[in-house]
C-alpha cells in the first residue's frame, strides 16, 4: 500500500468537514517534495519545510492560511557562488468542496482529504527570485569610469557642442 503524503490532511478526523466556523492550527515540519526550483535556485528534495497554518472551515470549503518556512539553495546570479536563501512564504488558498464549471485553478477537496502540496509548490516556486544574489538585491547596478562631480561646467560636457549648435540655430 502506498504511503500517504505528509501534505495530505484528513478533514473528517480534524472535525472541519461540513462545520463552518470551526478551525484548526497545523504546525508541522515536512520534507520538501521534488522539483521546487527554477533555473538557478530551488529547494532541494527532502529539505525541512516548517508549516505554520490555519485551516478554517467555511460553507464553500476550507480556507488555508499561514506560512511555509524553508531554505533555498542555488547560485548567485552575478558571481555564480553557492548561496542559501531563507524563505518565509505566505499561503492563502481556498479549497472547495465542488469545483465550479470552467474553474480549473481552484484546489479541490478530494474524498474528505486536502492535499497541500500543489498550493505549497505554487507559492514556493513563485517566491523564488529569478536573479538571486548574496546581498538579496535583484537590482542590477554597475559603475563605469569616474564619478561625475557636481559643479563641472557645461563646456566640459560631451553634449556642450550639440547645445551650442542648437543655440546657434535658434538665433538665426
Amino acid at each position: 500500500m502506498k504511503k500517504r503524503s505528509e501534505f495530505v490532511y484528513d478533514l473528517r478526523s480534524m472535525g472541519l468537514l461540513g462545520h463552518p466556523g470551526e478551525w484548526e492550527r497545523v504546525n508541522a515540519t515536512v520534507p520538501a517534495p521534488a522539483d521546487l526550483k527554477i533555473e538557478v535556485i530551488g529547494v532541494a528534495e527532502g529539505t525541512p519545510m516548517n508549516l505554520e497554518l490555519m485551516f478554517e472551515s467555511v460553507s464553500e470549503g476550507i480556507y488555508v492560511s499561514g506560512t511555509v518556512s524553508t531554505v533555498a539553495r542555488g547560485e548567485d546570479a552575478r558571481t555564480l557562488d553557492e548561496i542559501e536563501l531563507p524563505m518565509d512564504v505566505d499561503i492563502n488558498e481556498m479549497y472547495v468542496y465542488e469545483q465550479a464549471e470552467g474553474d480549473e485553478d481552484s484546489y479541490v477537496i478530494d474524498r474528505d482529504h486536502l492535499d497541500l502540496e500543489p498550493a505549497i509548490r505554487d507559492a514556493v516556486v513563485m517566491a523564488l527570485p529569478f536573479s538571486p544574489s548574496q546581498d538579496g538585491s535583484e537590482e542590477f547596478s554597475y559603475t563605469l569610469g569616474e564619478d561625475i562631480e557636481e559643479g563641472e561646467s557645461e563646456s566640459d560636457s560631451p553634449f556642450a557642442q550639440l547645445q551650442n549648435l542648437l543655440d546657434e540655430k535658434k538665433e538665426s
